[in-house]
């Protein structure tokens, strides 16, 4: 089977502009609905999956009820939080607001009503690859107190929240809270690198690698839900240290006398932070959505580094000023949809650099996008979604080249549907964004032989992407999804090496071209109304054209099964051994199996689980990345990859009435410009 339907072309990127839409899903009824299996229906343009009872009852948060339900080719990673769909990473929503992973770990799958899994974006979703929403059930009087405790063994980690939510008629008061930290260390590796200096220089290492790092935040949360209007607003405030993060061992160069090594580093930053987005529908068929944040970050950065008689120190202070705005207005026709939108970004940059580097920096970037988007059937089974939008981008760095560009977007999309499925093919034209850690002029020293160098002067850069989309049932039990994808990048961003005397400086530039074709086929059956049983098949090929030529490819396959019984479960999950390559660095990763077994227990309003993570293996992985001028090889086996076991436990007191749980939409990011070392 996954031969005969392995042909099925889908071609797609993920790269696009940072652009998020802020707003609440309106729901619109739909004349076709196709059912694709006993909690799922495809809804036009999304999937509409209804979880059951054994999947809410099973799952401690909404990742885990996603998991639960087996979608073909959506994969979901608990430690990072990340949901890929497509081989790419989904946008998540919660009742059509943009959210982070922290909402959707303190989200109880029993308030959640519906899971809407947009694979077809339309409407104010259009600007995604794709979209995950979570609808949450709304409630008018009670609350809920809701502590969480979570704690892994084998390294020393623990995060820990408490949260309560009163609802009064259409007005909901939320309070959170949550502190975590981690202490790791024992994380070992031995490399190899290549210098190519008038006299070419190799350097061994063996090292050891420990951190220590803590967050504390609060948020306070005020919604409104009337008949025509939603408000939601949120402030915010976190701080976080990493008031350790070490690195030491012993260097050999070209055959001298070893020598001993350190890298020392913290980091600390504090950030306030308000957002307001809301809906006002005009009818039924006409609705705005808005969305407005304002965001400002006091990092520090001290670094000191250590190798026989060579030493360096560098430290930065830094003052972050961000305003993010959206507006999207929807209109439905009798034979299609409108939607025009525009959005804008805006970061200031204030950085000091200090010891090593005597610099100041200020650094602004602009972005203000529009577009205007329409969905007509052109057959009852045909449709064809057009979109065409502006982005212009601004760059402006005191004292250095400014950059200004005016990029015209296009989207085209072509869908039909099947008789138990959905077939959809999509072309895009955009353009790339760089990040702060690049557009910079700052030069900082990494060690004896290496410096890092931002560059200001880039290039304009294009994208194109192209896929084909295939999901289809086969009796009751029975989900595929097929889909092939093709990403161009011209002017990609990557490191560049160059000599410098006796220093190789790792720079960047964007003279290259970049292409990568993909294939992921996915299949979940659901063996019983207790036992379900997912996976998927994986192949891609790199190719790196520019001043560093390279083709890689990967092959890779996941697989995932549950078994609920009465108030217990088992989920096993494997992912094989895979290779993947990252265009920007151009590192290949190469890492072995990894396979978990979750144990849970449910009853009432407790809830415990215990994570098991490759107790047989000490994972190892390997990276590899080489240029005419320096090259790198490495083996890393990391604490927090094999051989720990995650307990969590939580406890829900409801009051006057069961209520949603409403969690903290708080980004961590410190949306630093420091250099990545």
């Amino acid at each position: 089977m996954f031969l005969s339907l392995s042909t099925v072309l889908f071609l797609s990127t993920t790269g696009k502009a940072q652009v998020t839409t802020d707003s609440i899903k309106k729901e619109l009824e739909l004349e076709e609905v196709v059912v694709l299996a006993p909690n799922m229906e495809r809804m036009n343009n999304y999937i509409l999956i209804r979880p059951d009872s054994k999947q809410r009852k099973h799952s401690n948060n909404a990742y885990e009820l996603l998991m639960n339900c087996y979608i073909p080719g959506v994969k979901i990673d608990m430690q990072t939080g990340i949901v890929e769909a497509m081989g790419a990473s989904a946008t998540l929503y919660m009742n059509g607001q943009p959210c982070d992973p922290r909402d959707l770990v303190m989200l109880r799958p029993r308030d959640i009503e519906k899971i809407e899994y947009h694979d077809i974006p339309s409407g104010k979703y259009i600007n995604d690859r794709t979209a995950i929403n979570f609808v949450v059930k709304s409630y008018r009087y009670g609350g809920y107190v809701l502590a969480k405790a979570q704690q892994t063994i084998g390294y020393n980690q623990g995060v820990y929240d408490l949260s309560s939510s009163v609802n009064q008629g259409r007005n909901t008061f939320t309070v959170f809270t949550c502190a975590d930290y981690s202490n790791v260390n024992g994380i070992k590796s031995t490399s190899e690198e290549n210098f190519t200096f008038d006299v070419p220089l190799t350097r061994f290492r063996n090292q050891e690698s420990e951190y220590k790092k803590n967050s504390q935040y609060v948020q306070l949360r005020y919604q409104f839900s009337g008949k025509k209007n939603y408000l939601n607003t949120k402030l915010s405030l976190v701080n976080s240290e990493n008031p350790s993060n070490r690195t030491f061992g012993m260097s050999e160069v070209s055959g001298t006398m070893q020598e001993k090594f350190s890298s020392t580093t913290s980091q600390s930053a504090l950030s306030p932070k308000f957002d307001l987005s809301g809906e006002y529908r005009f009818t039924n068929a006409k609705t705005l959505n808005y969305g407005a944040h304002f965001y400002y970050g006091r990092n520090k950065y001290d670094r000191r580094y250590e190798e026989g008689s060579f030493v360096n120190h560098v430290g930065e202070t830094e003052d972050v000023y961000s305003f993010n705005a959206a507006c999207i207005y929807n209109t439905m026709f009798a034979k299609g949809t409108l939607t025009a939108s525009v959005h804008h970004y805006h970061n200031i940059w204030d950085s000091h650099y200090t010891d090593g580097t005597e610099l100041n920096q200020h650094l602004w970037k602009g972005e203000s996008l529009a577009f205007l988007a329409y969905n007509r059937g052109i057959t009852k089974k045909l449709y064809l979604t057009s979109r065409l939008g502006i982005d212009w981008l601004q760059y402006h760095l005191d004292g250095k080249n400014n950059l200004s560009q005016v990029t015209p977007r296009l989207n085209i999309q072509l869908q039909y549907q099947l008789q138990r499925g959905s077939l959809l093919y999509s072309a895009n034209y955009v353009n790339s964004n760089y990040g702060t850690e690049v557009f910079n002029g700052a030069e900082i020293a990494i060690d004896r032989y290496m410096s890092i160098k931002g560059n200001p002067n880039l290039k304009k850069s294009n994208d194109f992407m192209t896929y084909l989309y295939y999901m289809q049932q086969f009796g009751k039990r029975w989900t595929l999804s097929a889909v092939s994808q093709y990403n161009f990048n011209h002017n990609y961003v990557t490191n560049d090496y160059y000599s410098d005397g006796d220093r190789i400086v790792k720079t960047f530039s964007n003279d290259a071209n970049t292409h990568r074709f993909s294939e992921i086929i996915g299949l979940s059956c659901r063996v019983s109304g207790n036992t379900s049983v997912g996976g998927d098949i994986r192949y891609a090929h790199f190719w790196l054209d520019g001043r560093e030529n390279t083709h890689k490819n990967s092959l890779t396959a996941n697989i995932n099964a549950g078994y609920y019984w009465r108030e217990f479960s088992i989920k096993p999950a494997m992912c094989f051994a895979q290779r993947t390559f990252d265009f920007s660095t151009m590192t290949e990763h190469k890492m072995p199996i990894n396979y978990s077994l979750t144990l849970t227990y449910s009853h009432k309003n407790l809830y415990a689980s215990a994570i098991v993570a490759s107790p047989f293996n000490h994972r190892k992985t390997e990276t590899s990345m080489e240029t005419k001028v320096y090259s790198q090889f490495c083996d890393v086996q990391n604490r927090t990859q094999y051989q720990y076991c995650n307990l969590s436990f939580s406890y829900t007191f409801d009051f006057g009435r069961k209520t949603k749980v409403i969690d903290a939409d708080i980004n961590k990011d410190s949306n630093s410009s420091l250099l990545k070392i």
